[in-house]
């Protein structure tokens, strides 16, 4: 019994040892970011977290370092800095990035003089400015404007897409010659972002498809299921296929209110939906081994016994750089998209992520439409929605998109495998443990007139209701037995003084 002990111990010495100590960019597929700082209160705001859910979209693993961390990138294959300040590089690490054989791309104003050679570059500062950027393929957004920014004049290598500064001209937007790659601009929510791409896919060697898929999210059991059914069955007649972001299930998953969720779930599957799951949602930043696990692999099992695949997992960015949620929450999934960060809620934070194999990069609804049509992406893109409103959203949504070239999802090969379960989707068919899935689209017990799920899943409510009624009534009798106390205490007291 004792030795057991003592092996176990040196076991949970070894794997706190193996955890503690940040991944070193080694595989072909990984990739360090190198940054200055995440520029808060400036224009360049988001484009750290921007980057990151670009780069898992190419399928690169990435390691970040701050420059204050003085990390060693000697064995580093692959390389981005990204210089948010005016100030550059300094002397030593411009040196030994000189000295470095990875493949290098450098974001920012300020150049150092080794890249300057190598590219042999020129460039003019311009200010206060309207520019627009555009994409190899030709896809440009609305003018926007920087207050300061260096168009490149001189160049050696290939040029990049295109920025156009109305007065000041024309510039290529980056520019790449052998092993490096450079760019003065990034910026969150224009097309800078898929400028950097084109650019990240030559000097890194990525080949990627240009698919556009829709994502509507914001699905959980307590939505207005009638709308949710319209939504489904407007998008269908208009022939565009989407992807439905459904929250998980997993407690009270015997109640009706659970089994009416995973109905109408089963009814936009059956609708063209493809359906992904969407991580549970987080209130404080701590889960004891294994218990997202089981969550996750229970939620999964409970949408494939009511005939549900759910192909892949939503998250925010921050999931994949936590050591439980990006282990636990993303095991079962080939497949992941990664949303924008609304409200960070780490276990314990760590400086690198994974990467799945399929991840089209979530784009706003709101910025999608004012980037130019007909041109390509350079990757895989997922349209995003919250669920919509009302009719009057949804019949809007569909109209626009149904003149885009909208794909369907469930036609990648997507693989969730789990303890209990295998989902998976070939050639557009969907499989449950090796069984091909109907698609039914009927609704065989839910009542889609009036939306009883969210009294039933909330059951607590009804309580909290009779409560509310309780307490009401006990105050009101309590000020009246006080007010009868208080009037007839007063008659005594006059009585006793009158005497």
């Amino acid at each position: 019994m004792r030795k057991k002990i003592v092996i176990s111990i040196l076991l949970a010495f070894v794997f706190f040892i193996v955890n503690e100590h940040p991944v070193t960019a080694k595989a072909d597929n990984d990739v360090v970011v190198f940054y200055d700082s995440l520029a808060k209160g400036t224009d360049n705001e988001g484009n750290m977290d921007s980057l990151l859910r670009m780069l898992n979209t190419l399928g690169k693993r990435v390691t970040t370092y701050s420059w204050e961390e003085n990390p060693d990138l000697s064995q580093a294959s692959e390389i981005i800095v990204l210089q948010n300040k005016k100030d550059g590089l300094t002397k030593e690490w411009a040196e030994k990035l000189t000295e470095n054989k990875a493949k290098i791309a450098y974001i920012g104003s300020n150049p150092p003089a080794f890249l300057i050679n190598q590219l042999q570059l020129k460039t003019k500062a311009i200010t206060d400015s309207s520019i627009t950027i555009q994409t190899e393929s030709g896809l440009a957004g609305k003018p926007q404007l920087v207050n300061e920014i260096e168009l490149i004049t001189t160049y050696k290598g290939e040029g990049f897409g295109k920025i156009d500064a109305a007065e000041n001209g024309e510039a290529v937007y980056g520019v790449r010659e052998g092993n490096y790659a450079y760019t003065p601009i990034f910026q969150e929510h224009n097309t800078s972002e898929f400028a950097l791409m084109d650019l990240l896919k030559a000097v890194f060697e990525i080949k990627a498809s240009s698919n556009q898929y829709v994502l509507i999210k914001d699905i959980n059991p307590f939505v207005d299921f009638d709308l949710l059914k319209k939504t489904a069955d407007t998008f269908y007649e208009q022939g565009v296929p989407f992807i439905v972001s459904a929250g998980p299930i997993f407690y009270n998953q015997d109640f009706q209110a659970a089994k009416n969720y995973a109905e109408i779930i089963r009814y936009v599957q059956a609708k063209n939906g493809t359906i992904m799951m969407n991580v549970p949602a987080v209130t404080y930043g701590d889960s004891p081994a294994g218990e997202l696990e089981g969550i996750v692999q229970k939620s999964l099992h409970f949408f494939a016994e009511n005939d549900v695949a759910a192909l892949g997992v939503t998250a925010e960015l921050y999931w994949n750089f936590d050591k439980v949620y990006g282990l636990e929450g993303f095991a079962p999934f080939n497949t992941g998209i990664l949303l924008p960060n609304q409200k960070i809620i780490h276990t314990t934070k760590k400086n690198n992520g994974s990467a799945f194999e399929i991840s089209p990069y979530s784009v706003a609804s709101d910025f999608y439409m004012t980037i130019t049509d007909g041109k390509d992406f350079p990757v895989d893109i997922a349209v995003t929605y919250s669920f919509f409103k009302n009719e009057k959203e949804i019949k809007a949504a569909a109209d626009e998109l149904a003149n885009k070239n909208i794909s369907d999802f469930r036609f990648k090969d997507h693989g969730v495998k789990t303890n209990q379960d295998t989902l998976e989707s070939t050639a557009g068919s969907l499989y449950i443990n090796n069984q091909s899935v109907t698609l039914d689209g009927d609704l065989k017990y839910i009542k889609t007139t009036k939306n009883k799920m969210q009294k039933q899943a909330g059951s607590l409510e009804g309580f909290f209701g009779y409560q509310n009624t309780f307490f009401t009534i006990v105050i009101v009798l309590s000020l009246g037995i006080i007010g009868i106390l208080f009037v007839f205490g007063y008659r005594l007291y006059m009585k006793k003084y009158m005497k």
